[in-house]
């Protein structure tokens, strides 16, 4: 596990970091899984809402699999690659704050089936996802922490 600014990054996931948004993503077999960093959960604060897509609802890289709603933020989670969601959390449905407790674990987001493989190429590994991550944090001056229930 990499830690930047007090921020954790799992080395088994892929990044998806694009304007705004920080995602991992989890290659399981012929799905994916999805959730917001560390860093993600530390700008949003403590996380009141969110609100996921069905199961069989299809998207394409870019466009809202979620929307997420703190007392200081409200906004899409953005699909890291084009697929459809096969299993949204419905525990994460229930007990937001899981998002920001458990970001890399339970709080994960949907699973899905990438209908176009290659995008999981062009997602951030390693030192490029870490590399991007710390211009990121120092840039935003982000200082990671997990919100309390």
């Amino acid at each position: 596990m990499a830690i930047l600014n007090g921020c954790e990054f799992p080395e088994d996931r892929a990044y998806f970091i694009e304007r705004t948004q920080m995602t991992w993503v989890k290659v399981e077999g012929d799905r994916i899984t999805v959730g917001l960093t560390d860093p993600a959960q530390t700008r949003a604060g403590k996380i009141l809402h969110v609100r996921l897509k069905v199961a069989g609802t299809s998207r394409e890289r870019g466009k809202p699999i979620a929307t997420v709603e703190s007392g200081k933020w409200a906004g899409p989670v953005m699909a890291p690659v084009t697929g459809t969601v096969v299993e949204p959390n419905a525990e994460v449905e229930k007990d937001p704050s899981l998002l920001n407790t458990d970001p890399y674990g339970r709080g994960w987001i949907v699973k899905m089936t990438a209908t176009v493989p290659a995008e999981i190429a062009t997602l951030l590994t390693g030192a490029e996802a870490l590399a991007r991550f710390k211009e990121i944090l120092e840039k935003d001056n982000i200082r990671c922490m997990r919100c309390q229930t």
